[in-house]
């Protein structure tokens, strides 16, 4: 994990107490490597109010890179990733958990 997405996790940790952070697009350039954009998604509590926690969010992330975010409550994630179509599950596929218990 680079110093940004680091600083990324710590910043969303600052704001709020999720079960898990899951990395699940990088953006490079090609010629050199260095991050462009990346794509996170934030399980938290049931009960949040996602839409205004990810303003938040977005708010509070110190990066200097676009970061898209996407922000699913516990029981939303859990039944969402039992549908194969969601979008929800398609993270879970291809995404990697870099905060929570599976990191």
């Amino acid at each position: 994990m680079t110093d940004s997405i680091r600083q990324i996790v710590a910043d969303i940790l600052r704001i709020c107490q999720p079960r898990q952070i899951i990395l699940f697009a990088e953006k490079r350039t090609m010629a050199t490597g260095k991050l462009k954009a990346l794509s996170l998604c934030a399980v938290v509590p049931d009960g949040t109010d996602c839409r205004a926690l990810r303003t938040r969010l977005h708010l509070a992330i110190s990066a200097d890179v676009p970061v898209n975010l996407s922000v699913y409550t516990a029981g939303e994630w859990d039944g969402l990733r039992e549908d194969d179509t969601s979008y929800a599950a398609w993270i879970a596929r291809k995404g990697q958990v870099i905060y929570g218990p599976e990191a």
